[in-house]
């Protein structure tokens, strides 16, 4: 027989927290009790690896006295045990660095264990960062709290309009319209400027009228308190951090309850070289909705922090926001290098400096390819340059093939002309339309406008901010392309009914029509036009089968196949067959950012990230320029150094002839790198053999002069002739070349062979190959073996070859 259940009992609200706290939520009351734990914790760290060998010291400037934390106690100094393995297990070279035998004197001189050490340890490490000099100053440019960071505790107290998630036309997003909770974004500074912050209750929750995630305004009562005022560097959470990550280190749970904790923490294992013990709580922190608008309202830091600690997610979501922002500023008529402001006002921040930028590279390069997709949009040819074929356009295209013998005068020929151009006008008509429209949207009624406004209210001050069509209405069609606004109107900008009626030349497109299925079948049926050929792919009947050999133009199934190749290519362009219905990146909701066309592609955007966030960036520089860099006259190089040499022959001139043939006399030119001559002239070599110059990549080229400089014809190497291509081209390799030093050996002893082969037979052996045509075998099809001018112990300069 079981016991009854106990009865239920009130929920006791955390010992911390008064009578009063009973009006607050519960995961408020958690989230103040958690933080005032974890604080206890970092001052009074529990011995949690008791058989560790290595104890760690973080000690607190002597003038802290007066820096207390919430709990209204001071900060002192704290000793850690930690394992020996461990911390070398992390692989940090910083860390390795401290158990060298002169820094373990240095921290036992500075601790006071020169003569003694505590008992069971082994070594002695000082976590304390420095007081003063260089390393100082570049820690505190590192730990400098970033505008954005110190702001963030507004996330927890902004409400953020009903519109976000009740917007029709859209997918439901879940807390777009909540603040971020309290767990994530309220937690206090270590330094407490206030004794009343566990007491405020109601700085721990949303607040009514908080104007956004903004600083104080110059007039009326300022909505950030005092308490909440924190400096940009202090050495008292610097050394909290530190703490906390050696916590981390020993297997203890992370606690990251504000945007100036996290991006503290994360910056000491940065500095310490340790990333990977904070990356999964930095990771979750960044992507936990609806704490993502911190990716969205300052992308560069966001950006920042996941290229250091390897977070793909974060990185690729921050990635796409950055480049569609500079690639508008480069599309401009006008353009400005990375202004203050977006175009859609947000404040930019920095995000470090690269030795190749991506977001540079791939700005201009999104920047090109959506400019690129509006002069398709805008170009004459453009119904045979849509992502999907128009059967009914390649119809009316053979129709006009079958009028092509007619005069141009002829009315059949006038009519399908004049049909054409009214086709082209619709369509440049529709585009247009798409680029004048206002940014409204999502239909029924729900204007894009205010959706975005309501987001962009987050984070504009309400001094400076101007509504979304004032601001879109100043972009170029260039511009525009790169929003979803664009694409949105483009996708519906004309129904069957209004493109039938579009006008050219004061007739509608329906009238146009019509005169020519009239003209062209009555031509058709007096026998006026050629028979059709019954076979021709544009007669193919896609939907019955067979062949349709009708006489007519359907603007109707025109219509259709336009609509159909349009919505291909605005769902490509938007990323997503909905609009808002797809993240920038799995697992990373986007609420804030319907303004921001995301659809970067691998091969031209996506590919300058690193191999480890999906790019193709290996760390070489590869990606981001040319290789190897085209040859000033004559073929491409593939290789730097001997293979660098074919890349540098010069063409010959028609001028020269030879007088007593009919045939152009060689050409010949020096090596700009002293390789010996090279045949450029028709091929033949004056001993009537073909004459070569070495191809880069293992080919051969034959270079006839029939009249034009540079006229080539090209030749593969063959098997038999392998063995003079690599001498010729690893002939007196450059020392500092690391493919000439692997077979240095190898070309020496050739040279050493073919050296002797020529002492003894005295004259060379001719022999015939399959076609009967006689070679020399140390002059292969006219290529002569020639000194290239250097000795054989002087070396290449490396601007000579490169």
């Amino acid at each position: 027989m079981t016991s009854p259940a106990p009865p239920l009992e009130t929920p006791v609200y955390p010992y911390t927290l008064g009578a009063d706290a009973l009006n607050i939520s519960p995961s408020t009351a958690n989230a103040m009790e958690t933080h005032l734990v974890e604080v206890a914790l970092a001052r009074d760290p529990p011995d949690t690896v008791p058989n560790g060998t290595v104890l760690a010291f973080v000690t607190f400037p002597k003038d802290c006295k007066l820096s207390f934390a919430c709990d209204g106690k001071p900060w002192k100094d704290v000793r850690i045990r930690m394992s020996y393995d461990k911390l070398m297990a992390l692989g940090s070279p910083t860390i390795q660095d401290m158990f060298s035998p002169s820094s373990q004197r240095r921290f036992r001189r500075r601790l006071g264990f020169e003569k003694e050490m505590p008992f069971g340890i082994d070594y002695i490490l000082d976590f304390t960062p420095p007081l003063e000099g260089s390393e100082l100053a570049d820690l505190v440019t590192k730990l400098w709290l970033p505008r954005v960071v110190k702001l963030w505790f507004l996330a927890g107290q902004y409400i953020p309009e009903p519109v976000l998630s009740d917007a029709r036309g859209i997918p439901p997003r879940p807390l777009a319209d909540k603040a971020v909770g309290a767990i994530l974004a309220l937690g206090h500074d270590d330094v407490c400027k206030g004794r009343d912050c566990l007491t405020a209750y109601d700085q721990w929750q949303t607040i009514p009228n908080i104007p956004g995630i903004v600083g104080n305004s110059t007039k009326g009562k300022s909505h950030i308190p005092e308490w909440r005022k924190i400096e940009d560097y202090c050495p008292i959470r610097h050394r909290v951090a530190v703490i906390r990550v050696l916590r981390a280190i020993n297997g203890e749970s992370l606690l990251l309850n504000s945007a100036a904790r996290m991006w503290t923490v994360a910056q000491v294992a940065i500095y310490l070289e340790v990333p990977q013990v904070v990356v999964d709580p930095v990771a979750q922190w960044l992507v936990a909705p609806p704490n993502t608008k911190f990716i969205e309202i300052c992308p560069e830091r966001a950006f920042q922090l996941a290229y250091a600690l390897k977070i793909p997610s974060v990185l690729i979501a921050a990635f796409k926001i950055l480049v569609n922002e500079l690639a508008i500023d480069y599309a401009s008529s006008n353009p400005v290098s990375r202004p203050p402001l977006t175009w859609a006002q947000r404040r930019r921040d920095d995000y470090g400096d690269y030795p190749s930028d991506p977001v540079e590279y791939a700005s201009r390069a999104y920047a090109e390819r959506m400019s690129a997709q509006l002069k398709i949009l805008q170009s004459d040819d453009v119904f045979d340059r849509l992502p999907s074929p128009l059967p009914e356009w390649q119809r009316l295209k053979y129709y006009g093939t079958l009028l092509s013998g007619l005069p141009p005068d002829n009315p059949i020929v006038a009519a399908y002309n004049e049909l054409v151009a009214a086709l082209l006008a619709a369509f440049r008509r529709w585009v247009q339309t798409a680029l004048d429209l206002d940014p409204l949207c999502y239909g029924d009624g729900v204007r894009m406008e205010s959706l975005v406004d309501a987001q962009r209210r987050h984070y504009i001050p309400l001094g400076d901010r101007r509504s979304m069509a004032s601001l879109y209405i100043t972009l170029s069609p260039p511009q525009k392309v790169l929003t979803p606004a664009f694409w949105d109107h483009f996708s519906w900008a004309s129904s069957r009914t209004d493109f039938r009626a579009l006008m050219h030349n004061s007739k509608s497109l329906a009238w146009h029509a019509g005169v020519f299925n009239r003209t062209f079948g009555d031509a058709a049926t007096r026998g006026e036009i050629p028979p059709f050929n019954p076979f021709h792919p544009a007669l193919a009947d896609t939907i019955e089968g067979g062949y349709d050999r009708r006489t007519e133009f359907w603007l109707a199934s025109f219509y259709h196949g336009l609509y159909h190749a349009l919505g291909r290519m605005c769902t490509r362009a938007l990323g997503h067959e909905t609009r808002g219905g797809g993240d920038a990146e799995p697992g990373v909701p986007f609420f804030l950012s319907d303004h921001h066309l995301l659809a970067l592609e691998e091969e031209t955007e996506l590919k300058y990230l690193p191999i480890w966030a999906t790019g193709w960036d290996d760390g070489s520089g590869g990606v981001f320029q040319v290789a190897v860099p085209e040859a000033a006259v004559g073929t491409a190089p593939v290789e730097p150094g001997p293979g660098y040499h074919t890349g540098f022959t010069t063409a010959g001139t028609d001028a020269e002839t030879d007088a007593g043939t009919d045939r152009g006399a060689p050409t010949t030119a020096p090596s700009d790198f002293g390789v010996g001559v090279l045949s450029l002239g028709n091929g033949l070599s004056d001993t009537g053999t073909v004459g070569r110059s070495l191809m880069p990549g293992g080919g051969t080229s034959a270079t006839a002069n029939e009249g034009n400089t540079g006229a080539t014809s090209s030749a593969t190497v063959t098997d038999d002739e392998e063995g003079m291509y690599a001498a010729a081209r690893y002939a007196l390799p450059a020392t500092h070349q690391a493919q000439g030093q692997a077979i240095e050996v190898y070309v020496e002893e050739l040279e050493v062979a073919m050296a002797g082969v020529a002492v003894a037979g005295g004259v060379q052996e001719e022999e015939e190959d399959e076609m009967g045509v006689l070679y020399d075998s140390d002059e292969e099809m006219g290529f002569e073996w020639t000194d290239d001018g250097f000795d054989e112990d002087e070396e290449l300069e490396a601007d000579e070859v490169v």
